[in-house]
């Protein structure tokens, strides 16, 4: 198999180079882009596909009932749902309309893991009238909460305590979730106490984790696996189900570690399997909730360059149809990405430019320096990763319509997101 050019590592794997310039799932982008207009988010079937076969294999290793359940916070459209259903995922929810969008793409209420740090009635009554399999709580109050509406309902829920066990993890600070001083879960003694006395109408099942999100060192996502059953074992709480959360990170540079999420999964199973032999406990059922790292690398977001002009300091400016109301994460996590020109992904270097978008503030700015070849108005910007927390952290600042969003593979692209009219950007306003 031919090497990929660095400049190349973080788009999905479908990519190629063509005299038509960049081609993913079979389509030169520059043509995706002509049909679809811009700015417009492409996602690569073969690489949701791949990945989601990879982690499903994994984890099926495990205990009969083990299972991933995708995160559909880092994407929720429904078009890439389907795919992850059709190849066996379960689903990560964390709201009712997550909820709706689960079933909506097929998803049954006992594959759905309902979390949140702060559910609404509306999110619990959603969980319950799904008959969701597994209803993860994240405090006393959340516990009391899910009880009373279960006993109005006569339902019995199956339930996992969401512990913080101090873990730290390399990622920026905004996205770690397992230290001390997060707003999600309970100290682990507080969890065991909750699951050994939880109100009527919720059952027990075990335990949940999660330290954070795009993680490329693996190490302290496998040390928690280790821990949670020995934990367990001191405490003497069931351990059913054993809930390991995801986290795992994506390669968004050239050069960057690039986690394989099938390996990753594969290596949980092991260390919690060998754990459990070791301390003569049964093996729990083990569940897995990977999001970026099913779709991060899948996507592409497709811009057009509108203006470019240099400036005072000398630096050169890439205006381009799009920035911070399709792209949050350089604002909410500074973070950074290696874009092509679509047309010319590999000719040489003209220069430095700064990439700003089009919103009105002066951070929205998509790369703060990048080298790339000779830029045109007009040109497509491809800017790989972009697969998740993209689309699900979209909105509408200076209404601007949302991005429309096409599924690509095999030489045919297909809506799965109409792009936002001015005319819908009112459809609430009264």
């Amino acid at each position: 198999m031919t090497q990929r050019p660095a400049a190349l590592l973080p788009f999905p794997d479908s990519t190629e180079v063509t005299t038509a310039g960049l081609v993913v799932g079979g389509l030169p982008l520059t043509q995706v882009a002509a049909e679809f207009q811009t700015p417009l988010y492409v996602y690569d079937e073969l690489s949701i596909r791949t990945r989601a076969q990879s982690v499903v294999s994994a984890v099926s290793a495990g205990p009969l009932g083990s299972r991933a359940a995708f995160a559909l916070k880092s994407l929720s459209t429904l078009g890439v749902l389907r795919l992850l259903q059709e190849e066996g995922m379960c689903a990560d929810c964390a709201s009712a309309g997550e909820i709706a969008a689960a079933l909506r793409a097929g998803f049954t209420g006992s594959q759905l893991v309902i979390h949140g740090n702060a559910k609404s009635e509306a999110d619990l009554l959603a969980a319950i009238a799904a008959d969701a399999g597994l209803v993860v709580l994240d405090g006393r109050d959340d516990a009391e909460r899910l009880a009373t509406l279960c006993n109005l309902s006569g339902r019995t829920q199956d339930v996992l305590v969401r512990i913080a066990p101090g873990i730290d993890v390399d990622t920026h600070r905004n996205i770690a979730t397992g230290h001390h001083g997060s707003k999600f879960g309970m100290t682990p003694a507080e969890g065991a106490e909750l699951l050994r006395n939880l109100p009527a109408g919720l059952r027990g099942r075990g335990l949940h984790v999660h330290l954070g999100s795009q993680i490329l060192d693996a190490t302290p996502l496998v040390a928690a696996a280790r821990w949670l059953p020995r934990f367990a074992k001191a405490e003497g709480i069931p351990l059913d189900v054993l809930d390991v959360g995801g986290g795992l990170g994506i390669a968004y540079l050239p050069g960057q570690a690039n986690p394989d999420p099938g390996v990753h999964t594969a290596s949980l199973v092991s260390a919690i399997t060998q754990v459990c032999e070791a301390e003569d406990i049964p093996v729990p059922q083990i569940i897995v909730e990977p999001g970026r790292s099913i779709v991060g690398t899948a996507g592409v977001t497709l811009y057009t360059v509108v203006g470019i002009k240099t400036v005072g300091d000398g630096s050169t400016w890439v205006a381009v149809d799009g920035g911070m109301g399709d792209n949050l994460r350089v604002g909410l996590y500074g973070g950074t990405y290696a874009p092509v020109v679509a047309a010319r992904p590999l000719d040489p270097s003209a220069g430095s430019v700064r990439i700003a978008g089009r919103h009105c503030e002066s951070t929205d700015v998509l790369v703060d320096g990048i080298e790339l070849p000779e830029i045109h108005v007009g040109d497509v910007i491809a800017v790989p990763a972009t697969g998740a927390y993209h689309q699900t952290m979209a909105n509408t600042y200076n209404l601007f319509g949302r991005p429309a969003a096409v599924l690509v593979g095999n030489g045919d692209a297909t809506l799965i997101t109409r792009r936002e009219s001015t005319d819908e950007l009112f459809l609430h306003d009264v």
